[in-house]
């Protein structure tokens, strides 16, 4: 059996990948001795009431090797799809549970992608490998245009609230003090490392969104298709669809919401967008 597996950034949790078998290992976030387990049956409300209801700071934790090993073992060909590798350790976790499973079964086709982003760009890997599997092409092949189709594509991002980026390290704690003090929105991408990278600032959330757009021009979009992920935003997500089809006309555009993860490091009313870029 082929299969796809998608950590929880990706804001994922379909059984199927057009009818590929696909399933989503958990990031979560971890409080004291309490955690919320970013996984299939996400609420909302849940996720609010954990967030909400915490006095100390609030960290992130990765997929333990165990939760992969459990994805991979009903499978024989695998293609694996992590969050970026300079903001988490899910994707060496993967590839530990790669490597244990091959020592146990040396004929098992396992692929590990870091995908350099998170969301929307996530997502749209592991979507494009499903593609790829349905087209007939062997393991090889379709890992190569996978790998291609990643360097491809980005994700940028408009945030409201830097703070649970600062408090786990992700960024400076200066800039996203300052961001909350003046009340600007910060604009960025994840860079070809993979790692967040602050590209403009802007005061007010509709400057904000055309300044989004004005860094798909920058950056070269290729204008065909992209994906909006919101963190209970989703007026600003339909504002940003506008103006991405009042430049890019014939793009296709999908609004999608961001899961428990997303949401933790793009708060309420951040916006992550992901696309391809012209070659």
């Amino acid at each position: 059996m082929k299969k796809i597996i998608t950590d929880s950034a990706s804001n994922l949790f379909a059984d199927t990948l057009n009818g590929v078998t696909h399933q989503s290992v958990g990031l979560a976030l971890i409080c004291g001795e309490e955690s919320f387990i970013d996984q299939p049956g996400f609420s909302q409300a849940e996720y609010e009431a954990f967030v909400t209801s915490k006095t100390e700071p609030i960290r992130t934790s990765c997929p333990n090797v165990e939760s992969y090993l459990a994805a991979m073992n009903d499978a024989d060909e695998l293609y694996i799809f992590t969050i970026s590798s300079a903001l988490s350790g899910s994707y060496n976790a993967a590839q530990t549970a790669k490597e244990m499973m091959l020592e146990k079964d040396p004929h098992k086709k396992i692929m590990v992608f870091d995908t350099k982003a998170a969301g929307p760009t996530e997502r749209m890997a592991a979507i494009k490998t499903s593609e790829l599997i349905n087209e007939g092409l062997e393991f090889e092949e379709v890992v190569t245009k996978t790998d291609d189709y990643i360097k491809q594509i980005k994700i940028f991002f408009g945030l409201q609230s830097l703070t649970n980026l600062a408090n786990n390290g992700r960024i400076n704690k200066t800039v996203a003090k300052l961001a909350q003090v003046l009340k600007i929105n910060v604009l960025g991408w994840a860079n070809p490392g993979g790692e967040i990278e602050q590209l403009g600032k802007a005061r007010g959330v509709k400057k904000a969104r055309k300044a989004l757009v004005d860094l798909l021009v920058e950056h070269n979009f290729d204008g065909k298709f992209l994906v909006i992920d919101h963190a209970e935003n989703e007026v600003g997500a339909q504002a940003l669809k506008e103006l991405v089809l009042a430049k890019y006309p014939q793009c296709h555009v999908e609004i999608g919401t961001c899961n428990a993860l997303c949401s933790f490091y793009a708060e309420k009313g951040g916006l992550m967008v992901g696309c391809a870029l012209a070659k």
